[in-house]
């Protein structure tokens, strides 16, 4: 689901190209041009469907989280949920209050993931069973930071490229839920296949 939502956004990327500078304008950007609203509001769906998924996936796998990686979880999904309720400003120029909520819930959903998954590679290196999982998800909460701290100076600094690293930020949180997604389908498959059990097992 994540990565269907990835190749919407990079479909409207190039098809619509010509509207919205991937350098310079923002994903929201799409829903104000025809055929983009539902194409973005079917990205955002699918991401928040991927976020049920692996929360469902998190539990059955029995994923040593703690309260601090499922509030910045929710809020992950939360910034969503604003993002797609609430459309973007027209222009820049010209800001509405329901952009300005929009803004908002952008900010809360790119900062909210990478610290999400920089707690929880900490929190699974000490876990024998996730240990492996956590250096691929502390790469990927590096890439997030990294990328959302950047969008975020594209704010204040107009001439950075603010579609580009918007972009760049919306890939690396792609990874994440991808290297989320791997590693909760390996806990699910168990620590032994039954071919391989040992000794001890068997007796």
């Amino acid at each position: 689901m994540a990565a269907v939502a990835q190749a919407i956004i990079a479909g409207l990327t190039f098809g619509l190209a010509g509207n919205v500078s991937p350098w310079r304008d923002p994903v929201s950007d799409y829903a104000w041009h025809r055929g983009g609203r539902l194409l973005f509001t079917v990205a955002i769906l699918l991401l928040l469907a991927c976020a049920a998924a692996l929360a469902v996936a998190a539990q059955l796998a029995a994923l040593p989280r703690g309260p601090l990686v499922s509030t910045l979880f929710l809020l992950w999904a939360a910034g969503l949920l604003v993002v797609l309720f609430f459309r973007s400003s027209l222009s820049a120029a010209d800001p509405t209050v329901s952009g300005e909520i929009h803004r908002a819930g952008g900010a809360v959903l790119f900062a909210s993931l990478p610290l999400a998954a920089w707690t929880l590679s900490t929190r699974l290196r000490a876990e024998p069973r996730w240990h492996p999982a956590a250096p691929a998800l502390r790469r990927g909460a590096i890439a997030g930071i990294v990328t959302a701290a950047a969008f975020g100076t594209a704010q204040l600094i107009s001439w950075l490229p603010a579609g580009l690293l918007e972009r760049a930020a919306l890939l690396a949180e792609f990874l994440i839920v991808a290297t989320m997604a791997i590693a909760l389908r390996r806990a699910a498959r168990g620590p032994q296949h039954p071919s391989v059990a040992t000794p001890e097992a068997v007796r």
